[in-house]
């Protein structure tokens, strides 16, 4: 059955919340659909985040509905972001870069390189890998190393680091003359006999109607089914986050353009530079550490530069939305379902909700088949995400009880089996991927041969050629490699 959609009712006015009004009222990004939109919520922009960090999908989001990189990153206090490194990963004194992109390989004697090939750095290492580390051939980890961004060689490798608190005051005040804004909470639902919305009840009694509601409401799910969750436990390890936010001491050492996660004793430490400060969290599993001397070791980790009581509490299942468009009620952002905070996802997975449901909406209607495909669509997305950093606590080495715990429990997923396969088979390219995740099989390769270091078959498509092509190309990328560090700016527009 069609059903036509004018109006839109928002309720809560989280970071997904605010960026779904935004994109959904933009003529040009929402297919020239045009709504009404009305978003309910009374939380103060102040007590969301603590700084989050984006993948690649962000800066298009923001782009798509027409923001100016320069004129939107000083508000929202946003960094640039190259990548993620991960310190002490797998086992002590790792040093494991996980970076947007790898560069082609152009610089190559002629006919070696062509889009079929599809030849990139990866490639070439998969030769030398006795003696080159592979963090050595990229850009972006030497030029993210010396806290600079590099433009003019990679300029489409660069996600954000941002402060959620400021990315929603930055849409509050871009839309308060193109939705309805209402601060109050919803008193009551009233549902039909189709297990549809017919309407909400605000704290004024107040009644509002809407042809489709999206619930942002997080882990509450108030618009939402809570018997319609998939815990997904059983494949993430950690469940508890301590997260605050450390003033800056030494900006050009501390302000540095990728995200931080170290392993530690317990589980990991995030820190995300953000313009004004660093936001940072201490992630671990609270059935196997005691969060009060996990607080003590995160002030410990910080020299103390953080107190106890400055550490916000964040507690989590992983579950994944069964139905994120059900009847008349799509769920979008924590409402949808949660990870963990490792690779970022969160804020990714929001925005891919968004535009997909504005696909769903496209001509200002959607039938059975366009809810169908959406929750699909959505479902991936998690599960791949879901497979991506299950991977990131294989092979541990580390001592303690939470990799103990971590140990006893793993569970390798199909698609990471079928990933390490096709590492040690020669036959397979490496942009490989998946269908609907953000993660393709190059972001695979490049973290289990960092994780699991051992040799890799090397490309077959490289092995007819001379050992001295090679040469002259590695000797290349060097060059490059400097010239692009001798180019880079700084942090911050």
């Amino acid at each position: 059955m069609m059903k036509r959609v004018k109006t839109i009712t928002i309720v809560g006015g989280g970071t997904a919340g605010w960026m779904a009004a935004a994109f959904l009222s933009n003529p040009h990004a929402s297919k020239d659909c045009n709504y009404e939109i009305t978003l309910i919520d009374k939380t103060d922009p102040e007590r969301i985040g603590v700084g989050e960090a984006t993948l690649l999908n962000f800066p298009n989001f923001m782009a798509c509905m027409g923001y100016q990189v320069d004129d939107w990153m000083p508000k929202v206090d946003a960094t640039w972001k190259a990548g993620i490194h991960f310190p002490g990963w797998g086992k002590e004194g790792s040093d494991i870069w996980h970076p947007f992109a790898f560069t082609d390989v152009r610089g190559l004697p002629n006919g070696i390189y062509d889009e079929k090939s599809n030849l990139i750095s990866y490639d070439v290492w998969t030769k030398y890998q006795d003696e080159i580390k592979l963090n050595d051939i990229q850009a972006c980890y030497r030029t993210a190393m010396e806290n600079k961004v590099e433009f003019e060689h990679l300029p489409t490798v660069y996600a954000q680091q941002i402060d959620c608190g400021k990315l929603v005051k930055f849409f509050m005040n871009d839309l308060k003359d193109k939705i309805r804004y209402i601060q109050s909470d919803v008193q009551s639902i009233s549902w039909d006999e189709r297990g549809e919305i017919e309407y909400l009840t605000l704290e004024d009694e107040s009644e509002i109607e809407s042809d489709l509601y999206i619930d942002c409401t997080g882990f509450k799910q108030l618009l939402s089914y809570l018997d319609d969750n998939t815990f997904t436990s059983d494949r993430l390890y950690v469940d508890t986050a301590l997260a605050g936010k450390v003033e800056y001491e030494d900006r050009s050492k501390e302000m540095f353009p990728y995200t931080r996660c170290e392993a530690v004793s317990d589980g990991w430490i995030w820190t995300i530079p953000t313009r004004s400060r660093m936001g940072t969290g201490y992630v671990f599993n609270r059935s196997v550490s005691d969060p009060d001397e996990v607080r003590l070791k995160m002030c410990e980790y910080w020299d103390n530069r953080i107190s106890p009581n400055e550490l916000r509490e964040i507690d989590w299942t992983p579950y994944i939305k069964d139905s994120h468009f059900d009847g008349n009620v799509v769920s979008i952002g924590l409402s949808g379902g949660f990870i963990e905070p490792l690779e970022s996802t969160g804020l990714a997975l929001m925005i891919r909700g968004i535009e997909y449901l504005s696909e769903a909406l496209i001509g200002n209607r959607y039938e059975d088949i366009d809810k169908e495909v959406y929750n699909v669509k959505m479902h991936g997305l998690y599960d791949d995400c879901i497979n991506f950093v299950n991977m990131h606590y294989a092979y541990s080495e580390r001592e303690g009880k939470f990799w103990d715990y971590v140990r006893d429990k793993y569970k390798k997923s199909d698609m990471f089996t079928y990933m390490e396969d096709e590492i040690f088979d020669p036959t397979k390219k490496t942009w490989a991927g998946q269908k609907y995740g953000f993660f393709t099989g190059l972001n695979w390769q490049s973290w289990i041969h960092q994780l699991n270091p051992q040799r890799v078959p090397e490309n077959i498509l490289i092995n007819e050629f001379h050992d001295s092509d090679f040469k002259n190309c590695l000797r290349d990328y060097d060059r490059y490699y400097r010239e692009a560090v001798s180019h880079s700016s700084t942090l911050v527009i």
